[in-house]
């Protein structure tokens, strides 16, 4: 069609001649009904080019417009797929960060938001591909949480890091923020204690339960993290 439209000729009709000609082939081709083409046999290259041209101009908005709700619909799904991901350990979520190349691919996204019921961190997508173009592809026992503070990538069992903080979404950028939802971590349900035939005869060496807003001992975020590097070392 291009090369009919470049031979462009006042006077002539040979563009809408060979559309006519080949109706039910560009009709397709173009979308358009087979008989909107044959009405062009005939008429002057000066009527035709314009609606050949707004024609194909058409066809290339449409194919543009389809591309992109693949590519958003590709990315809604590696969001959800990162999600679903998620260890918790205590108020952090282990994320598997080799997901993070297929999240990234809609160039319109300018802010990447991990949020669940716990945290809400958001970082600028240019910088997340720069940590996908390298660290998943670099180090087999990568390790990656995502916490209040931030997003945070270990390697060769700790030695070596990388944390990228929370920072704020522009107003301008609001609308170009891709979310992806974190699953609230579950709710242990602890099973009561059997009530005691005689509560007055506990043992004053029993253990006394601890209250319930009692912070956790600092060991435990440097055990878990430990132990998820080492699992990450041994499956390199």
């Amino acid at each position: 069609m291009e090369r009919v439209l470049r031979a462009f000729e006042p006077g002539s009709h040979n563009i809408g001649d060979y559309v006519a000609e080949h109706d039910e082939e560009l009709a397709v081709l173009l979308g358009v009904d087979a008989s909107e083409l044959r009405a062009l046999a005939g008429r002057l290259d000066e009527e035709t080019a314009p609606r050949v041209r707004a024609l194909l101009q058409q066809r290339a908005e449409a194919r543009t417009l389809r591309h992109q709700a693949a590519r958003r619909d590709a990315v809604l799904a590696a969001a959800q797929r990162l999600a679903m991901t998620a260890v918790w350990r205590e108020s952090a979520a282990l994320l598997d960060m080799s997901l993070l190349g297929d999240l990234l691919a809609d160039v319109t996204v300018q802010h990447i938001s991990l949020v669940s019921r716990v945290f809400a961190v958001h970082l600028p997508r240019k910088k997340l591909v720069e940590v996908a173009e390298v660290l998943p592809r670099q180090f087999a026992d990568l390790v990656s949480w995502v916490d209040r503070a931030g997003l945070h990538f270990r390697w060769h069992q700790g030695r070596g890091g990388l944390s990228l903080y929370s920072q704020v979404v522009p107003a301008s950028e609001s609308a170009h923020v891709l979310h992806v939802s974190i699953p609230a971590p579950g709710i242990r349900k602890h099973r009561p204690a059997p009530a005691s035939a005689s509560p007055a005869h506990r043992s004053q060496d029993a253990p006394r339960p601890g209250p319930a807003n009692a912070a956790p001992a600092a060991a435990r975020t440097t055990g878990w993290l430990a132990e998820a590097l080492t699992e990450a070392a041994f499956s390199a």
